[in-house]
């Protein structure tokens, strides 16, 4: 694979909820992550942003995600555990973004970052969890006695869940993914409403009844998050965020070592996730379809695999390029070759 196959600027977008619904001119970009070479927060610009090591020798990455909310919403900035965790209160949404562990204390640090989100999250009345991003260095890493890294952060975050009485039915989507930052580093979004619905696959185990095989606390993430229809039937924001998804069935791996039947399973799984054979979404009156989506991020763990991935997204699954972003990193499992998430912006109802 050649850097120069994706050097070029990419942006993508994400909606709050009503920013999608308003004119164009009442959106403004509010938060902004940049995947990249380099680790940081800067609090001083408008908007925020933030910047995730995400760059390998083998694949360069400049991304640009921009989050977008209406701009007639009253906004709050603050920080938790002395700055550790940033927030961006916008009515009846927020955002925490920052440092949520340390390699040194991955289980407590972990605990203790998420525990402090989750007490704020329930002092301002922030009640349901809508998505959340963990980039993890050393993810696949088991330091001698221990557990992998993942598997260690799961368990910390799993245990602020429990202590806050976080139960499965609340779990948002989320992704879990290696990067090379120097701390587990993330962000995650919630907000005051109740209109989202957490989604699972029936091809797939519920991530939170993995066996213990998987580690000592299972991880705590839904498949999907719908954001259903409100209002006068418009849906607003960000339509449906589809977790990170591999090539999972029940909850074992599917065709290790072998790239191309990864990518056929976790591409088969995305798309019985969102259609109308997925009874979650049947019961909505909802059906979606790949092309729907405004984006994917394709993490893959090994280079010589980068233009197979690509040929086969583009070719055999019709995915534009324009809608592909792809990171050379590990992914939470060792025997995962190729995972992908992604987003459906839309502001009308997706109907049967």
């Amino acid at each position: 694979m050649t850097s120069e196959a994706i050097t070029r600027p990419q942006e993508i977008e994400y909606h709050f909820g009503g920013a999608a619904a308003a004119p164009a001119a009442a959106q403004g970009c509010v938060f902004q992550v940049h995947y990249g070479s380099a680790d940081f927060v800067d609090v001083s610009t408008s908007p925020a942003r933030m910047g995730i090591a995400m760059q390998s020798d083998s694949c360069a990455v400049d991304l640009v995600e921009n989050w977008y909310a209406d701009s007639s919403a009253e906004t709050t900035t603050g920080a938790i555990l002395d700055g550790q965790m940033r927030y961006i209160e916008l009515g009846d949404e927020i955002l925490f973004f920052g440092e949520l562990g340390r390699l040194a204390d991955v289980e407590g640090s972990s605990f203790q970052s998420y525990k402090a989100i989750l007490d704020t999250l329930h002092q301002k009345g922030f009640h349901t969890l809508v998505r959340s991003w963990n980039f993890i260095p050393q993810i696949n890493h088991c330091p001698e006695g221990a557990i992998e890294i993942y598997q260690d952060f799961c368990k910390g975050r799993a245990l602020a869940f429990d202590a806050r009485g976080i139960d499965e039915f609340q779990l948002p989507a989320a992704t879990g993914i290696g990067s090379y930052t120097t701390a587990i580093t993330g962000y995650l979004i919630a907000s005051k409403r109740a209109d989202y619905l957490h989604v699972e696959n029936p091809l797939q185990s519920p991530a939170y009844k993995y066996p213990p095989k998987f580690g000592p606390k299972s991880p705590s993430f839904a498949r999907g998050t719908l954001h259903l229809e409100s209002g006068h039937g418009r849906a607003q924001g960000t339509r449906f965020f589809l977790s990170g998804t591999a090539s999972i069935r029940g909850a074992e791996t599917m065709w290790p070592g072998d790239v191309r039947r990864q990518l056929t399973t976790l591409m088969e799984n995305i798309r019985y996730l969102v259609s109308d054979e997925n009874p979650h979404l049947a019961q909505q009156g909802l059906s979606m379809g790949l092309g729907d989506f405004d984006h994917f991020k394709v993490y893959f763990r090994h280079a010589k695999d980068f233009d197979i991935i690509r040929k086969l997204l583009l070719e055999d699954w019709q995915i534009a390029a324009e809608k592909l972003h792809f990171m050379n990193v590990d992914i939470c499992r060792s025997d995962l070759l190729v995972e992908l998430e992604g987003c459906i912006n839309r502001a009308g109802p997706i109907a049967v």
